[in-house]
């Protein structure tokens, strides 16, 4: 093999065939100075993505999942796959559009005591994406999943300054460089979690593993945001709730789903008229 890969660059993707090859394309237009490589992991896609990947993208490994693992697995899956002595996890709806990826590597190649950065989201409108929060109590859940998010201010940062680099508890992780010894030490991601709340449980473990997270304010992509989970059907609405309910229990709990478990039925009941609603209940289900 050539040079020592520096940066590994990991994808998840189900189904995002034409997101995926704008990402890619962004990529390779916006390559890194230093070797890298790109995995894809895809989920048992059915909408061609891994033989346009094939096809368009030689240089990219593809690994092909028979069914749709879920993301933690997935990523977890193109983790081990990796050699990067830096990992960078990218949302397949992404869109690289300058040098960003650099100035991460950059920042965590001269910052020792940072375990991982992030950078700006932006809308496909170049607007500012809220991406940055601090980690939840269990009356910031109770607020947010109760829609009342203005008594939730301080946990989603209302004044936050996206133009300021600083440290930050939990980031989105869309796009998220990390250094493969912060993984080696805590670990990726919890597979239990397999939609939602897989990045809250990991930057946790970073801070209390005497790591740093910073939001780099020079450092911007674009984000089209929630691709699949925005149309979600019962079942993966159904998954999304369970995460949540783990979480929280995970972190508080009984008095947590206590709490929760009602407030998520009501929204289960009117998001999917009334369907699945019993199997949120199912403690089997829920701790599966």
């Amino acid at each position: 093999m050539g040079s020592r890969i520096v940066l590994s660059i990991i994808i998840a993707n189900w189904n995002s065939r034409d997101l995926v090859r704008t990402l890619l394309t962004s990529i390779y237009a916006h390559k890194p100075e230093m070797p890298f490589e790109v995995i894809v992991i895809d989920n048992g896609s059915e909408d061609g993505s891994p033989g346009m990947i094939e096809k368009e993208f030689p240089a990219v490994r593809c690994i092909k999942n028979a069914n749709n693992l879920g993301y933690s697995r997935a990523t977890n899956q193109g983790y081990r796959a990796s050699e990067g002595e830096y990992v960078l996890l990218l949302g397949s709806d992404t869109v690289i559009i300058d040098n960003s990826p650099q100035r991460m590597l950059d920042y965590l190649r001269s910052h020792c005591t940072v375990g991982a950065v992030c950078c700006r989201l932006l809308n496909p409108d170049r607007t500012e994406q809220g991406s940055c929060k601090r980690f939840p109590t269990l009356w910031d859940g109770a607020m947010t999943y109760l829609s009342l998010h203005v008594f939730a201010r301080k946990y989603n940062i209302s004044d936050f300054d996206f133009h300021k680099t600083q440290r930050v508890e939990q980031p989105a992780a869309t796009c998220l460089m990390i250094r493969r010894g912060v993984v080696e030490h805590v670990g990726l991601f919890d597979e239990q979690y397999t939609i939602l709340y897989n990045d809250v449980d990991l930057f946790k473990r970073i801070w209390s593993a005497s790591w740093e997270i910073v939001y780099l304010g020079d450092a911007e992509i674009i984000h089209h945001g929630s691709v699949s989970t925005r149309h979600a059907g019962p079942e993966l609405r159904l998954e999304m709730y369970r995460n949540i309910l783990i979480y929280y229990f995970n972190k508080f709990g009984v008095k947590a789903v206590a709490v929760l478990l009602p407030i998520l039925a009501i929204r289960l009941a009117i998001t999917n008229r009334g369907r699945r609603v019993v199997g949120l209940f199912s403690l089997g289900y829920l701790f599966r």
